[in-house]
């Protein structure tokens, strides 16, 4: 009995932050690898909260100091029986379908990084806006040494094209700091203090006008994965500042700006 409870167990937990931040916590001990509950769950959260009007800002984090994520769960695997060759192919969808909920949350997402990330770990930070880490906390793709592949992708977001196949060919880890001269970790700091940092963060976010920070994330992921030119970019980007120019946000920001106040948003 006891069993079942622990499997029946949520592997994810959504909580409020003030008013407008959720926190996302992967907990399923000991090392919050995902199992396929586990990514179904991650889908779900992000997909009740790209419909919610009332959240601005997410960081996505993980229970206890020994991973953040570990992974997929290589048990898992066990279950994907040869006579099931789809299975395989429904797995790597459900995966796909996570990372892209994160990366197309209409809301800027947070990632803190409070242990190891290996394998899908580095899909689900790659996925988020910002990376906050802690200073002892490593990444890597240990998925050459059991026998599967997968996440080159995602560190090509983080790291050049030169460590991307030293990762991947020889599963090493590496520290999250070694990351920052890239550009593509925000910062790292002592493990106790990385989550109040990220929920910092999103709540100076959250403080924004909400239809502000959603065009300008909708710009941003479009801009990112577009082939346009410079001069189309711009044109691209110009059109998300008059839909902004039109909305009472615009009005209300102006207007703080002039009178020396900070602008609030309800």
């Amino acid at each position: 009995m006891a069993q079942q409870e622990q499997e029946a167990a949520p592997r994810v937990r959504v909580a409020r932050h003030g008013r407008y931040v959720r926190v996302v916590t992967i907990d399923n001990p000991p090392v919050n690898a995902l199992d396929t509950a586990a990514y179904r769950e991650l889908l779900q959260a992000f997909e009740e909260i790209s419909v919610a009007t009332d959240v601005r800002a997410v960081v996505l984090t993980a229970a206890g100091r020994r991973a953040f994520c570990a992974g997929s769960d290589i048990r898992d695997f066990g279950h994907q029986h040869l006579d099931e060759p789809l299975e395989p192919i429904r797995h790597s969808k459900l995966v796909k379908s996570v990372f892209d909920a994160i990366w197309d949350c209409p809301v800027p997402v947070v990632a803190c990084i409070n242990g190891p990330a290996l394998g899908a770990g580095v899909g689900l930070a790659a996925s988020c806006d910002f990376i906050i880490a802690a200073d002892d906390a490593v990444l890597g793709l240990p998925e050459i040494n059991v026998g599967v592949l997968g996440g080159a992708r995602a560190l090509a977001r983080l790291v050049p094209p030169q460590r991307v196949r030293l990762m991947m060919y020889t599963g090493r880890r590496v520290p999250f700091a070694e990351l920052e001269p890239y550009g593509s970790v925000l910062s790292t700091l002592p493990a106790d203090t990385v989550l109040e940092a990220a929920l910092d963060l999103a709540s100076e976010i959250a403080g924004k006008s909400p239809t502000a920070i959603r065009l300008a994330k909708k710009g941003l992921s479009h801009l990112e994965v577009a082939d346009l030119s410079p001069s189309d970019g711009y044109k691209y980007e110009q059109s998300l500042t008059e839909q902004l120019a039109h909305h009472p946000d615009a009005a209300r920001a102006a207007a703080a700006f002039f009178e020396g106040t900070t602008a609030v948003f309800d």
